[in-house]
């Protein structure tokens, strides 16, 4: 049985994983460019990125070194890792995704608007 705070993790690692794909591109870094400076590979940056993979602490480091930021500005505040994401927020969100899941979260939102009924 899931635990009460799954979510809120998983909110936060959402939140390092924009924070840390906002520090990439403001260094003008590919996934593959960060990846190829941590001995990783480009997908385990996307997954990092997207909030699916957690990211350990000594990784966190490295990558905060490779972007050249402090660790803390990867960190979030607990207000911002406790929001709700915005579902405007869902193409941002499903660049890194295949064309299978990007599929699978579209269709599940439109059935989603299509069973909402607007008067509740």
């Amino acid at each position: 049985m899931p635990r009460s705070d799954d979510t809120q993790n998983d909110r936060f690692y959402v939140t390092v994983g924009d924070r840390i794909r906002g520090a990439r591109i403001a260094a003008r870094l590919t996934q593959a460019d960060l990846a190829s400076r941590l001995g990783l590979v480009r997908s385990s940056i996307a997954n990092i990125e997207a909030g699916r993979q957690r990211v350990p602490l000594h990784t966190l480091v490295a990558i905060a070194t490779a972007l050249a930021v402090e660790v803390t500005e990867l960190i979030p505040d607990r207000a911002e890792a406790n929001s709700t994401p915005e579902l405007g927020d869902i193409n941002k969100r499903l660049v890194d995704a295949d064309a299978s899941s990007r599929d699978f979260v579209q269709s599940a939102l439109a059935q989603l608007m299509t069973n909402s009924d607007p008067k509740e």
